[in-house]
């Protein structure tokens, strides 16, 4: 099993904070990466430590029909589509976004991208919703909307340099102060490569071997009915 990138994302919210997924999704490069991403300062002793996972529930992602750059992102926005309740097929995307069934490489601007594929669909099935998504560049500043996205078994898309990659799970672990205050400090985060052969397409991401810096961007989506 492939190992890829590291990071140890850390964040004090108060044990009584909801987490709202949208209000939680702000990602920035111009946070310290080297202080989110490379802190390893020992804690008191008084806080309690909790392995902690968050996991999807299904992960039978469909592979993408080519192996191709443009072809796998688009079966990531496919796959997580159909966790939100709308089923597009890839080469319908494949069609609109490039006018046939081509393979390229995947568009340097991906926000480009995430607004052409946001708008209202009228499927040939009777299928009738708005898809909305959103981009954000670099690697992510809060481990809050990876973790609650997981537990609402909504996969998200992750970039690592410019490949497309869907995020099945997080390990993380959570330190509670006795204030009750916590501490979350990704572990390790779970990969699907819908382009790779079968045995390969799991990966395992951990934060003690790789560089947060190659993070390029984690997308989601939104599915209104209509």
């Amino acid at each position: 099993m492939r190992r890829i990138m590291a990071a140890a994302i850390l964040l004090a919210v108060p044990a009584s904070a909801t987490v709202s997924l949208l209000r939680c999704l702000t990602f920035s490069l111009k946070a310290p990466l080297n202080a989110v991403f490379g802190a390893k300062n020992k804690l008191p002793g008084n806080w309690t430590l909790r392995k902690q996972s968050a996991i999807l529930e299904k992960t039978d992602f469909k592979a993408a029909e080519n192996p191709c750059e443009n072809w796998t992102w688009v079966a990531a926005i496919v796959a997580m589509a159909a966790a939100r309740g709308a089923h597009i097929e890839q080469q319908y995307l494949i069609d609109r976004l490039y006018g046939g069934s081509v393979c390229a490489p995947l568009a340097v601007n991906v926000e480009s991208l995430a607004r052409q594929i946001s708008r209202d669909y009228v499927l040939p099935d009777g299928q009738k919703f708005r898809l909305e998504a959103q981009f954000r560049a670099g690697a992510p500043t809060q481990t809050d909307p990876l973790i609650v996205a997981m537990r609402q078994n909504r996969p998200l898309m992750l970039l690592w340099n410019s490949r497309t990659y869907l995020l099945t799970g997080v390990n993380y672990d959570e330190y509670t102060a006795p204030t009750g205050n916590k501490l979350l400090i990704v572990t390790e985060l779970k990969l699907f490569d819908s382009a790779a052969n079968a045995p390969k397409r799991e990966l395992t991401f951990s934060r003690e071997t790789d560089n947060p810096n190659d993070l390029n961007g984690v997308l989601d989506l939104n599915i209104y009915p209509k």
